[in-house]
């Protein structure tokens, strides 16, 4: 983020989710961060756009229909990595491909903010502050990673970061 922006803490957020299998096999890698880092609860997810600070009926249909005919993505996963960002302390990188920026794109004219073309598409694993040196070991004990995930599912999602509550007010399944 860069250091002009101000983080909107409040909003509503658009999610990337996974398929079942898949959800369980990171839901399983992130349950072992949080056995040795004790961080908020949340979905496992990837962003894909916001935040909005309201949304109404018309525009959950609005983003309804944005995405009627969207098929199934494929992501890559990368690797593990952290940064000092409480919100992308330890997370999976995600290989930033031609599907998820051209479904990201289908939401640019919608009344989102932060637009902001500085995209690094990761699944966080653990939201917190730790030494640097704590997550390289982590790292080093969690699985090896399967090289790929399909999403088939955007989520809404109501987000108040300053009380940690993500919570998931509509899914909408892809094609």
């Amino acid at each position: 983020m860069s250091k002009n922006k101000v983080r909107i803490s409040k909003g509503f957020w658009l999610w990337c989710q996974f398929s079942h299998k898949d959800m369980n096999y990171l839901k399983s890698i992130k349950s072992k961060v949080n056995k040795s880092f004790l961080g908020p609860k949340f979905d496992i997810h990837l962003t894909l756009i916001g935040p909005y600070l309201n949304l109404n009926n018309f525009q959950i249909n609005l983003i309804k229909k944005t995405i009627k005919k969207q098929k199934k993505i494929h992501i890559k996963l990368l690797n593990y990595s952290y940064s000092k960002d409480k919100f992308t302390s330890l997370f999976i990188k995600v290989e930033k491909n031609k599907s998820l920026i051209s479904l990201r794109k289908k939401f640019y004219k919608t009344n989102y903010l932060n637009k902001d073309s500085n995209y690094k598409p990761h699944i966080s694993l653990f939201y917190g502050n730790k030494e640097s040196k704590e997550k390289k070991r982590l790292i080093l004990k969690l699985p090896k990673l399967i090289k790929k995930c399909i999403i088939n599912k955007i989520s809404i999602v109501n987000v108040d970061e300053n009380i940690n509550k993500w919570k998931i007010i509509k899914k909408i399944k892809l094609n």
